[in-house]
């Protein structure tokens, strides 16, 4: 641009040259006046071009500008308002989640949750605070059991919810995990004795060796000054351990041929801050227990290749739930395949009639190439009893109620 401009101004410059004031035919005339006004037109014709110029330059550097920024804007926009879907889907994951875990309730009590019956005084306290309804274990076993600890996949397509969108569901029990209680006695600063044998000779990783476990969590809790209230206070050391804080489940592969993506093995599938029980669940185990425990771990297509197995361990539930021991591993299978390599101190822990109260639901929502996870401590909660408005004698109960769960912890992965 510049080196146009010049060339401009060194065309339309006029010359003082003697020449031009001299007549072709010889004689004095009046040259000089005809050259001064042709040299003020030129001049003032090469301005206005130069401006002209100057001027579309400016507009079109100007609206190149703007239609940079507005084809951002709208970039930006469009890709914020699919970021807020795959937010809401991800939450409508926590939703399907805690509708698969109210069909684990009998039918009565799902009537007078409805109507907004409620239990009397000496009923709740005799209940306590865990649950209002009676958990119904053969409905979890056919239902909930066989996804537990895997993905549940569902698909949306535009032609028929308006949207192509993904989400995908997994839920897991914290009565399935080692209560960390048991594991980290505060005042001795050191790991209990049972947790020091249990992990004695505990793998998670092929290139560390037996022990090591041990040694390094008891190192790094150790190191804080305060009692830890939740997971993530176990970063520190999942990073020196060189292992996983938070649990994906098996990915089945997208071409056949391919193997599985594998569970990882994370700390937050293995302990929980939540369970107030001493003891576990096995129905309940997770991919890192069953690591642990040395037993078959939960595989991506167990709902339809091992569903006849599930339908007879739920018919068969209340003939097994009081049994312990070898006895209790021997029912058990059908899902494990073998016996845990536990001493008879270990297999205390574990009783098939302690019932599930915290949930972790992680839930996985997709849209256009735009991924949010997030993972929910979810609790069963027992509506409280609603107030009475008394006009004269008559009564009259509210007819709203509180929901069955309740979400305690919120984390976006």
């Amino acid at each position: 641009m510049i080196k146009i401009l010049s060339g401009l101004l060194r065309r339309f410059t006029p010359r003082n040259d003697a020449r031009s004031h001299v007549c072709t035919r010889g004689l004095a005339c009046h040259c000089e006046e005809r050259s001064d006004v042709a040299i003020q037109y030129t001049t003032k014709a090469g301005a206005v071009l130069i401006f002209s110029l100057l001027s579309m330059g400016i507009i079109t550097v100007l609206t190149q500008q703007l239609m940079k920024s507005v084809s951002v804007g709208i970039m930006f926009t469009s890709r914020m308002v699919i970021r807020e879907q795959v937010k809401m889907f991800a939450y409508g994951g926590l939703s399907i989640a805690t509708a698969q875990l109210d069909q684990c309730y009998p039918e009565e009590n799902k009537k007078d949750k409805a109507a907004g019956v409620q239990p009397s005084a000496d009923q709740q306290a005799s209940q306590g605070k865990q649950t209002k309804n009676k958990f119904s274990f053969k409905t979890f076993i056919t239902t909930v059991l066989p996804h537990l600890g895997r993905w549940q996949t569902f698909e949306l397509t535009d032609k028929i919810d308006g949207i192509d969108a993904k989400i995908q569901v997994c839920i897991t029990v914290e009565e399935g995990k080692i209560p960390f209680g048991s594991v980290f006695d505060e005042p001795a600063r050191d790991l209990t004795a049972q947790m020091k044998q249990l992990f004695k000779e505990f793998i998670p990783k092929k290139k560390m060796a037996a022990g090591e476990f041990a040694t390094k969590l008891t190192a790094a809790l150790k190191q804080r000054a305060t009692k830890m209230q939740e997971i993530s206070g176990l970063l520190l050391f999942a990073q020196q351990a060189k292992l996983e804080l938070w649990y994906q489940p098996q990915e089945l592969p997208r071409v056949k041929k391919d193997k599985p993506v594998p569970a990882t093995y994370a700390l937050q599938d293995m302990f929980t801050f939540w369970s107030q029980s001493s003891t576990m669940n096995p129905l309940f185990l997770t991919n890192a227990l069953c690591l642990l425990c040395t037993v078959r771990g939960p595989q991506a297509n167990d709902a339809t290749s091992r569903k006849d197995q599930y339908k007879q361990l739920a018919e068969n539930y209340e003939k097994i739930k009081s049994s312990k021991g070898d006895e209790l591993w021997k029912n058990l299978g059908v899902l494990y395949e073998t016996k845990p390599k536990l001493t008879g101190d270990f297999n205390a822990l574990f009783s098939l009639e302690v019932e599930p109260r915290f949930y972790s639901v992680l839930s996985c929502a997709t849209v256009a190439g735009v991924t949010q996870q997030i993972l929910a401590i979810v609790e069963r909660v027992a509506p409280p009893v609603q107030a009475v408005e008394k006009r004269g004698q008559e009564q009259k109960k509210k007819k709203d109620v509180q929901p069955l769960f309740a979400i305690r912890r919120l984390y976006w992965l």
